[in-house]
């Protein structure tokens, strides 16, 4: 073989050794390559695993708040209900396997009920919530709009509105004509804005016609709602009575109101409560779960009327 062959042949075997050094370094790089991504989806998929191993505890942890608030709300003394009682103390952050659990129970009946502003008692129950939404700041063509929502006709209040007016709303949607089942969906009546409704959520509720406020456990706003003449230092003493001794009945509440000061609608007013909200939150791991219900109590027992879960 001639020099200049044997130098051919060399080069060539050069370039084969460094093409096949390059393909197995490529091999490796492809081997560790697989190796990283296998294992990152497989963390990935334990991680996934676990996050929903967490959700479906939390979840659970959740629902079974809710059935520990209705045997606690079963459990109280039928008669007259106060702040005083075991309902109306929250479950604090409470430890549990990998995370928490807290709940609260609030008397449903402390509040004015929207849904009675479709019923025979409209005209008064509008007078009551006139009086909360000017002290609220709430504009009074927002309560004629909620009227309208949950009233059977289609005739529209001054400055509410009707089926005409959704329709020409982008969303082209129709107003309820209906009871509210949850106040959530007052967030949909015209003229409501999500400051307003936070506003009002603590005071407003939509529970079947018929509930009287608990006079016992209304808040102070709803209280100046439910009267007439009466003053911020004569509710301020009313109030101060009651955390002292809540009101036994009807008769001791109407005694101890302040001379000339009348109840807007009696019918509508009592010292006992059906309805009770009730809201858990669990934590498992980084997982929260919450969960939410109305809880109706009768004589014979407590029944959960509706409940989610997030």
């Amino acid at each position: 073989m001639t020099p200049a062959a044997t130098s051919a042949h060399l080069g060539a075997r050069a370039t084969q050794q460094g093409l096949a050094l390059i393909i197995a370094m490529l091999i490796a790089a492809l081997a560790a390559a697989v190796a990283v991504s296998v294992a990152t989806a497989q963390s990935q998929w334990l991680a996934e695993v676990d996050h929903r191993r967490d959700q479906v505890e939390a979840q659970s942890i959740a629902l079974a708040g809710l059935q520990w608030a209705r045997a606690i709300v079963d459990a109280d003394a039928r008669g007259i209900d106060h702040l005083g009682e075991p309902w109306a103390l929250p479950l604090p952050a409470t430890p549990v396997e990998n995370g928490d659990v807290e709940g609260r129970i609030v008397d449903a009946q402390a509040m004015l009920n929207v849904n009675e502003l479709a019923t025979a008692h409209g005209p008064l129950e509008r007078r009551r919530f006139t009086r909360l939404f000017a002290a609220l700041g709430i504009p009074e063509t927002t309560l004629a709009a909620i009227v309208d929502w949950v009233d059977a006709d289609n005739v529209p209040q001054q400055g509410g509105a009707e089926d005409a007016w959704y329709l020409g709303e982008a969303d082209a949607s129709l107003a309820a004509n209906g009871p509210a089942t949850r106040i959530e969906e007052l967030a949909l009546v015209r003229g409501m804005t999500v400051p307003s409704l936070a506003r009002i959520a603590p005071f407003v509720t939509s529970l079947p016609p018929g509930a009287p406020v608990n006079v016992n456990t209304a808040a102070p706003e709803v209280l100046a709602a439910l009267l007439d003449n009466i003053d911020a230092g004569a509710l301020g003493a009313l109030v101060a009575s009651r955390n002292e001794h809540p009101f036994a009945s009807l008769e001791d509440f109407r005694g101890r109101l302040p001379t000339g000061v009348a109840v807007i609608d009696p019918d509508l007013i009592s010292v006992s409560t059906g309805y009770f909200f009730v809201s858990v939150r669990a934590r498992q791991g980084e997982t929260i779960a919450q969960a939410h219900a109305l809880i109706r109590r009768d004589n014979a027992s407590a029944s959960i009327v509706w409940q989610t879960i997030e």
